[in-house]
Parts: C-alpha cells; structure tokens; sequence
C-alpha cells in the first residue's frame, strides 16, 4: 500500500500541494504525540520574530485543533488540485510560501502580542492566486468573492481566528500573484 501511495505522489501533477499536505498531518501528528507544547514552540510570536525567524513558515504546519486542520487541509487540497495544475509546482509553493510569511506580518503589524499557528494565511494567498487565474479564462470571479467575503467575515466574528494572517496572506498572494503575471514568458 505504501509503494503505491508513493509511486502515485510521484506521478501527481501536484507533488506540491501533496508534500504541503503532508507537512500539515506530521505537524499535527506531532502535536498530538508531543502535546500543545509545540504551539508555543513553533507558533508564530511576532517578539521572537528576529530571535527564532523559522516561525515564519512554521507555524503554518502547527493547528489549533482537529477542525482547524481538517478545514485548512481541505481548502489547501482544493485550491492546491486547481492552482498548481496551471502555475507549476514552483510558483504554487512561492505563492503559498510568501502568503504565509506576509500573513505573519499582518499579525505583527495589527496584532502584535498574539500567537498563531495555521495554514490560513497561505490558504488566503491561494485565493488570492485563483482570482487571477480566472479572470485570465475569462471567468466569472463573483462566487469566488463571495467565498473570500465569508471567510474573511467568520475572522471577524468568531473569537480566536487571526483575522490579520488572513488578511495579511491575502495582500501576499495578491502582489505575488501579480509580479509572477508580469515576468512569465
């Protein structure tokens, strides 16, 4: 069973977003094993930020819980199927990589003393990204506007979700998005 789940990543045309997947369920794996200890070693802490640089893209693999990873997961394996089929592997990873990173940002601008951990932020720049992509088709973007309306409204509203990682993600997928249109050959 295990030679054929390799043997079919490997043929995937989204070897990216399976590896993203998979860093998600070891973090979470992990943290079931070792304990919520590894939010607080791992979570993004915007006074460590220069001291321990490597929360940046840690905490996006660390949750606050089974449906914080499932609906993370979820979103990423969606989006992921859709995006890193059109942009290739490489530029899927940089966008979802510098959504991460500006979502850390955002909190550390509008939230400075929080800690957070989620793979929201990237998930965001995704959205980000297949806006983009389907105004490119010359498709209609309104369903996707409502979904990214509603999500970004339940930060707001339920307690506890790092509306600024959000945010922050989107503006990174937004502008990544942007200069990858412009210098594509």
């Amino acid at each position: 069973m295990t030679n054929q789940l390799w043997s079919s990543i490997r043929r995937s045309r989204t070897p990216a977003t399976f590896a993203l997947l998979g860093a998600i369920a070891l973090g979470y794996l992990a943290q079931f094993v070792f304990g919520e200890s590894l939010v607080y070693y791992f979570g993004f802490y915007p006074p460590l930020m220069w001291a321990e640089p490597w929360r940046l893209i840690t905490s996006a693999f660390i949750h606050g819980g089974i449906m914080h990873v499932m609906f993370n997961g979820y979103s990423l394996w969606v989006l992921g199927n859709l995006i890193e089929r059109v942009i290739g592997s490489a530029r899927f990873l940089l966008v979802f990589t510098v959504s991460v990173v500006s979502g850390c940002f955002g909190v550390m601008v509008l939230s400075p003393g929080s800690l957070t951990v989620g793979a929201s932020a990237g998930i965001f720049g995704l959205f980000a990204a297949l806006f983009f992509i389907n105004r490119g088709f010359g498709g209609n973007n309104v369903s996707l506007l409502v979904i990214l309306g509603l999500n970004l409204a339940i930060g707001f509203v339920v307690p506890g979700i790092a509306w600024e990682a959000h945010i922050g993600g989107l503006i990174g997928g937004l502008v990544t998005t942007l200069l990858l249109r412009r210098t594509r050959r």
